[in-house]
């Protein structure tokens, strides 16, 4: 019965477990599939044995814990699918003008000059310095037109 209570306490959360430090923005009840068939083992051992779990229980919870463990690789698969796909995006900007917010809601302009990928997000360099994420941007325009040093654009004359 101990080893229940031990596998009890360390699946609660922070401040249900007494002394436990607090973790930040963590999700204190996210489980692992190794968490899943610990479980299941600690429920074989401490099984009445008078009456044990069926094959078709034990079975199903396989089940679960697989499709679990399937369903947490798709998800990081897909994870690391778009990240790729914004990064795609945010490269086809590069020398584009852009109009966006900041991560401090400041309306911010520029031409990208450069892509950073930072926590999983991908922000956009501007020309200015700035940084805007890639799904704050609210417009896209062509660069605007530079001239060279030392060209004019009145025509030049001749002396006869």
């Amino acid at each position: 019965m101990s080893t229940i209570s031990s596998l009890a306490s360390s699946l609660l959360p922070p401040t249900a477990n007494p002394g436990a430090a607090p973790t930040s923005g963590a999700n204190p009840y996210a489980m692992t599939p190794q968490d899943f068939i610990h479980l299941m083992i600690t429920q074989l051992k401490n099984q009445d044995p008078t009456q044990p779990m069926s094959n078709e229980q034990l079975l199903q919870q396989m089940t679960d814990i697989g499709q679990l463990e399937s369903t947490d690789q798709l998800q990081s698969s897909m994870t690391t699918m778009t990240l790729q796909n914004n990064i795609g995006a945010a490269a086809n900007l590069l020398g584009k003008s852009i109009v966006g917010m900041d991560d401090q809601k400041n309306l911010t302009k520029g031409v990208v000059n450069g892509v950073l990928v930072q926590n999983n997000l991908v922000y956009l360099t501007l020309d200015s310095g700035a940084n805007v994420q890639l799904g704050n941007v609210t417009s896209i325009a062509p660069a605007p037109a530079t001239t060279t040093a030392g060209s004019t654009a009145a025509s030049s004359t001749t002396a006869s």
